[in-house]
């Protein structure tokens, strides 16, 4: 799936509103790691003193006090550190949760129509790694820039005070070190997008075989998948080298650089040193300032490094936020109560993307409270139709009206909650046979539930299971016969209180008896309202008020009714 192309200014913007409400505890995060930043350059100007006026001056009680100093500082920067982590990590999870839950909250507004165009195992990796490397990016980096850019102008300005021509000669090497992390940018870029897609097929490859594991193995294709599987991680671990050689090789440059100024200031400081315009001391402190000026330099050139991988993780995170979500008009309203179900297409065209047109001006009406049979093949547009009443997908021309009133005029939420389907295999979660039963309707009370169970003729065998309506069941309705899944569905669209019910192949596959039970608990739990059954085959042996034939981009009768 492609990503856009995306900036600093968006990296901003997408993390800003999660970022906002834990300012305050990442503004005390970085005032920790100020005075963490301040002690870290203290141990070296006790060193000079110790060695200075403890070892050469041969003064012992200053020895002990340069000592005592060194352990009072560690002590304070160890119970800083832990304090920082504390603040720091609870406010960068949370901002990581937020950006997450805001992409899944978006992800649910996208029609299922176009969402299926995406792997599910891709979408979870956008979701899992690439978020995470995002949030890592623009919680660590603010809070790592700042506390590196302060422990590296303390200390820089320690070493100046120490010697100024030193200090010129570290920073002379400073451009080179930036010359070539610039340098490698393209390709750790590249390199990067290349990992995080793969890791996205693999993800995707699981979730497909294992979801349909059952498949799998009835064609004896354990063996065949297998090897698809070993063949993408090989590919995976490939991209994987690959990224991790750039970051090396970036990483070995600027230590190399880094060693050409120690020994560069080895040299000059020596060169003092001998001839008495530096002391001992004072060169082993600028050594010491050296090495930790280094590394807060090295983390300020990472963040370079960085913002590459985070802005290929931002594309495509930023690639799911441009799904366009079904719209919703501010001034919608809910159905109300009294609704009844009547249905009236008017000049409803639907062009598929190959531009076929499937429907082209329907013209459709269905009274409220009748029971309709809509037959066709395959690919003829049945499904579409239930789509088309739920918004899950919206005509290219034309309206559909609800009791009078065009679908985008009413509320998204309520108006799919109120249009029940009940398809052939209807998912259950994970949960109880309780908790299915009244998924999505929390509120509702145990009682009304049961009420409802009986009726659809769940209660007949629920009651037979140790642990009742306790039952756990596994996921995708595992452990569930598919009649025993359907008429859980229809408890649960009852409680919805719908206004049209429809089964969408609902009892195809189901012997006569159990697409029998099917459409009584169907009859007894909907007895006044509109009914569509959805079938390629034969009409269903219940009483009907009409039967149409959908196919050839038109709905006609073929009883009256």
């Amino acid at each position: 799936m492609s990503s856009p192309r995306t900036d600093g200014r968006a990296l901003a913007a997408l993390l800003w509103p999660h970022l906002r409400p834990r300012l305050g505890r990442l503004a005390l995060a970085f005032a920790i790691g100020l005075a963490i930043a301040a002690l870290a350059a203290a141990p070296p100007l006790v060193t000079r003193y110790a060695i200075d006026t403890g070892l050469l001056g041969r003064h012992f009680g200053a020895l002990l006090a340069a000592c005592a100093a060194m352990l009072a500082l560690a002590a304070a920067g160890l119970g800083l550190g832990a304090l920082h982590r504390m603040v720091y990590v609870r406010a960068a999870g949370e901002a990581l949760f937020s950006l997450r839950g805001a992409v899944y909250a978006h992800l649910l507004r996208v029609s299922p129509r176009r969402l299926a165009g995406w792997p599910v195992g891709d979408l979870v990796a956008r979701l899992d790694g690439d978020v995470a490397e995002v949030q890592r990016f623009g919680t660590d980096a603010v809070a790592g820039f700042l506390s590196a850019a302060l422990a590296l102008a303390a200390t820089a300005a320690v070493m100046v005070s120490l010697s100024w021509r030193l200090a010129l000669v570290v920073a002379a090497l400073l451009p080179l070190q930036l010359w070539v992390r610039h340098r490698a940018r393209p390709r750790l870029e590249r390199s990067t997008r290349r990992l995080r897609e793969q890791a996205g097929a693999v993800g995707g490859f699981l979730v497909e075989t294992l979801g349909a594991s059952r498949e799998v193995q009835g064609a004896g294709a354990a063996g065949l998948e297998g090897a698809r599987l070993a063949r993408l991680q090989d590919d995976y671990l490939g991209r994987a080298l690959e990224q991790q050689l750039v970051g090396y090789g970036v990483g070995a440059a600027a230590n190399l650089l880094g060693q050409l100024a120690t020994a560069a200031v080895f040299v000059l400081g020596g060169w003092y040193v001998l001839g008495d315009a530096l002391t001992v001391g004072t060169l082993v402190a600028f050594v010491a300032l050296l090495g930790r000026g280094a590394g807060s330099a090295g983390s300020l050139l990472g963040l370079y490094t960085g913002y590459q991988r985070a802005r290929v993780s931002l594309e495509r995170v930023a690639a799911l936020l441009e799904l366009p979500v079904v719209a919703e008009s501010p001034t919608a309203v809910a159905l109300p109560a009294t609704a009844r179900g009547a249905l009236r297409f008017e000049g409803v065209t639907v062009t598929l993307a190959d531009g076929r047109r499937l429907f082209d001006a329907l013209d459709l009406e269905i009274p409220a409270g009748r029971r309709i049979v809509l037959r066709g093949a395959s690919g003829a547009g049945k499904t579409t139709l239930i789509d088309l009443l739920r918004r899950f997908v919206d005509p290219d021309a034309g309206r559909i009206l609800l009791d009078g009133v065009p679908l985008p005029a009413l509320r998204l939420e309520d108006l799919r909650r109120r249009i029940a389907v009940v398809e052939h295999s209807p998912v259950l979660f994970r949960g109880s046979i309780l908790d299915n039963l009244r998924y999505g309707l929390p509120e509702v009370n145990e009682a009304a539930v049961l009420e409802a169970a009986v009726l659809a003729g769940v209660d007949e065998f629920v009651r037979e299971l140790p642990a009742g309506y306790q039952t756990p069941v596994g996921p995708g309705g595992a452990g569930l016969s598919t009649g025993e899944r359907q008429r859980i569905a229809i408890v649960r669209a009852a409680l919805a209180d719908p206004v049209i019910v429809v089964l969408d192949e609902g009892t195809s596959g189901l012997d006569p008896a159990a697409a029998a039970a099917v459409h009584r608990a169907l009859a007894t739990s909907f007895p006044h309202r509109t009914c569509l059954i959805v079938t390629h085959h034969a009409a269903p042996a219940v009483a009907v008020d009409a039967e149409w034939q959908v196919g050839d981009g038109r709905v006609r009768s073929l009883a009256p009714g």
